[in-house]
């Protein structure tokens, strides 16, 4: 049996027209506003207080700065600085920590050499078999450290 499958999940419904619920209810409360303040006050104190209600209301209504609301972000600076955070130390390696090694000069000519097959058969098979190999120039990454 079939089922349908929801497509767009991330996008929310339109409830009031062109509009969502979150935007209809920010435009509702920032006209209240306004219709308050230009009923209680003056009209060039009433212009004072609505250049930035209808800022806000239309930054909490539509602005989305990089896909979030800016109710979210609002959400997520007071959740930052309100929780303790946790900082870890880790500790920079230095030159003490690791084995110095020189590095071979290799010769100017490399002569080509014939491998026979007994011998590839051996390194097949030790590097089959081996689950590690110690390298003698390899720098470990961290040294056995006594504390």
């Amino acid at each position: 049996m079939q089922y349908s499958v929801p497509q767009f999940i991330n996008v929310e419904d339109k409830v009031v027209g062109p509009f969502t619920g979150k935007q209809a209810l920010f435009l509702i409360i920032g006209f209240g506003v306004l219709l308050i303040s230009f009923t209680f006050f003056r009209l060039s104190f009433f212009i004072i207080i609505a250049i930035p209600t209808i800022l806000l209301t239309l930054a909490f209504a539509f602005w989305r700065p990089k896909g979030f609301t800016v109710s979210r972000w609002i959400a997520n600076i007071i959740n930052f600085y309100t929780t303790p955070h946790l900082y870890v130390w880790r500790r920079e390696p230095d030159s003490r920590m690791f084995k110095r090694t020189q590095r071979k000069q290799a010769p100017k000519e490399i002569q080509a050499t014939k491998v026979s097959k007994n011998r590839i058969k051996e390194l097949s098979w030790l590097l089959d078999t081996s689950t590690s190999v110690s390298m003698p120039y390899e720098a470990k990454a961290r040294p056995e450290e006594k504390i």
